[in-house]
């Protein structure tokens, strides 16, 4: 079965956009069995570029549905089916983009039919979707708009499958499904949702014997119970009930998950000692006549801007904020040459290599990245997610220390200290804690809406 998608979206930097109108159309290969199509509120300005192309105005989406309410009609109509789409990438990634703002995990396998129309048309002048229609004689209605192009799309799709000798499309389709578990265990996985969170297996004497955080519960509880592993044989044998807690935020699953071992000390979970779990750090090695540094080392007396639990995923993160803050790679190794670095040959470097750029410059921007770890206020407020439609979450640090979190759904519920002490949910302060938190701070660093200073 096959979901046809076309989304149009408000224009806009990539990762904020938002859809405002959708159209998908269930296939069965032979005929159309069911069909979606609507506009969409987007809570938000549409670009004046995207407005002339679809003619689509705010207007006109004001009284649209907003996307929350539409979801689960999404979810429904796309069961069990492929998305196909041309350049399905694009409409991919915004139904997840979507899905992620309610904290939903949304997974399909899909068909882009216009690497298909390179493969199985070769030589044509151009690919997109209106010069492909033209070329092949399909007749496109409504251009730029998501019924018309995802109409366009299914007579591609269905030419497509006809040419396929090869069955290049249905090999694609034949990808392999998930395990099932065990009937057996099948009751206990009963009900668990495709969420982010945390879940919990229990005993047959009602002992909690393991914790573990997830992007989709029901997945990673399945996965126990599929896999083979010595750990996971273990799981089987003695697990009797799982418990589960949505969060809404990957972020707020970590945290809870960390805090719930410690307190717990789950007998299959390894054991956590509090200061003992992030061995590695990142030290800034600041220089007043030459170029800082960026170093990944053991911990030790000195305090590092953030720690890790391994050297490798420390060095992971000194690549990204190396390519974040546009360093250069060869200054932050300590490497001394008269030679530039690749990536200033490629113009990713400003020539820090070869003093090129000043050092007060270049030292700036590593100060500026160190400030994003920093707490912005000694009392305040960071913005998550939600479990569901316009609910978010927040973590309050108060005096210098994370207090706990909590969730709302209006602005009013957070405006003073005595009412988030109303809705807060405690949890202890620890050093890994603290660490999440500022790795978290630098993870948001480019999103200054997500801080609530309220000092």
């Amino acid at each position: 079965m096959y979901a046809i998608l076309d989304v149009e979206a408000t224009g806009g930097k990539v990762g904020e956009e938002s859809i405002i109108e959708i159209a998908i159309y269930k296939y069965d290969g032979k005929e159309i069995v069911d069909q979606f199509i609507s506009l969409v509120n987007p809570e938000k300005k549409i670009d004046q570029y995207v407005q002339k192309l679809t003619h689509i105005s705010d207007k006109m989406v004001l009284s649209a549905p907003k996307f929350h309410e539409i979801a689960k009609r999404i979810v429904e109509i796309t069961d069990d089916c492929i998305l196909v789409g041309h350049n399905v990438m694009f409409d991919y990634r915004m139904l997840k983009q979507e899905f992620d703002r309610l904290g939903y995990n949304y997974e399909k396998e899909w068909i882009d039919t216009f690497e298909y129309s390179e493969k199985l048309i070769p030589g044509l002048p151009s690919y997109s979707l209106g010069k492909l229609c033209q070329s092949l004689g399909i007749v496109v209605t409504d251009r730029h708009r998501a019924s018309g192009d995802a109409r366009a799309t299914i007579a591609l799709f269905k030419m497509l499958i006809d040419k396929d000798s090869q069955k290049i499309i249905i090999k694609k389709t034949g990808l392999k499904q998930p395990k099932k578990a065990h009937s057996k265990y099948q009751k206990l996985l009963d009900n668990l949702p495709n969420s982010i969170g945390v879940f919990y297996l229990y005993n047959s004497r009602k002992e909690l014997i393991y914790i573990s955080r997830s992007n989709n519960i029901a997945r990673s509880v399945n996965q126990i119970f599929t896999s083979k592993t010595l750990k996971s044989n273990k799981l089987k044998r003695y697990t009797r009930s799982v418990k589960f807690e949505e969060t809404g935020s990957g972020f707020l699953a970590a945290i809870k998950e960390n805090n719930e071992i410690l307190n717990n000390q789950p007998m299959y979970n390894a054991r956590l000692i509090e200061n003992k779990a992030y061995p590695f750090g990142l030290y800034y090695l600041e220089s007043k006549r030459g170029y800082s540094r960026l170093e990944v080392g053991k911990v030790r007396k000195v305090q590092p801007v953030l720690k890790f639990k391994t050297k490798e995923r420390a060095k992971d993160v000194l690549g990204k904020i190396i390519k974040d803050y546009n360093l250069c790679q060869q200054v932050n190794a300590g490497i001394k040459s008269d030679e530039s670095c690749f990536q200033y040959k490629v113009n990713k470097c400003n020539g820090a290599c070869i003093k090129e750029e000043p050092r007060e410059v270049y030292n700036k921007r590593i100060e500026n990245f160190i400030k994003t770890t920093e707490y912005p206020s000694t009392t305040f407020l960071i913005i998550d997610k939600g479990r569901k439609g316009i609910e978010k979450s927040f973590y309050l640090i108060e005096n210098d220390e994370f207090k706990g979190y909590g969730y709302y759904e209006f602005h009013h519920q957070i405006k003073s200290l005595d009412k988030i002490h109303n809705i807060l949910i405690p949890i202890q302060e620890t050093e890994e804690i603290k660490n999440m938190l500022k790795y978290f701070l630098y993870k948001v660093s480019s999103n200054s809406t997500q801080i609530v200073v309220l000092d």
